[in-house]
């Protein structure tokens, strides 16, 4: 999964995939069609991410289990993270949060992937409770 395409692990972006995989098997869709609107739906999330308010959020995890640095985008995932935000409050730690990060002022990454113009910020951070570590 490249760093553009990063919200299509999401619950969101895995409910799209599979509809539109299982319509382009029942030939109700051709694959360029498929793949249009993938990319479409990755630039989408991206400029939508962008427009979230700035808030920040601290958080203190008692176990760093991996982290990777791979094509300017950090991986970490860490384990019993408590998070702590001036407007929510969260009572029980969470078990596993996996935190992506990609430079959004790496604009020239972006133009090569989406052949488009580019985004001011690409992700802040994505929290993804899957038992798979690979990307």
């Amino acid at each position: 999964m490249s760093s553009y395409a990063l919200y299509r692990g999401t619950t969101l972006g895995q409910a799209l995939e599979q509809t539109l995989n299982d319509m382009e098997e029942e030939g109700l869709l051709p694959k360029s069609l498929v793949s249009k609107v993938l990319n479409q739906f990755d630039k989408s999330m991206n400029k939508q991410i962008s427009r979230l308010p700035k808030e920040k959020m601290n958080f203190c995890a008692s176990q760093l289990l991996t982290y990777r640095y791979c094509d300017n985008v950090w991986t970490f995932i860490l384990n019993n993270v408590t998070l702590k935000d001036p407007q929510r409050s969260f009572d029980d730690p969470i078990d596993k949060l996996k935190i992506v990060a990609c430079d959004g002022r790496q604009t020239n990454l972006l133009q090569n992937m989406s052949g488009q113009g580019s985004s001011k910020r690409v992700a802040r951070a994505a929290g993804d409770d899957d038992d798979d570590d690979s990307d």
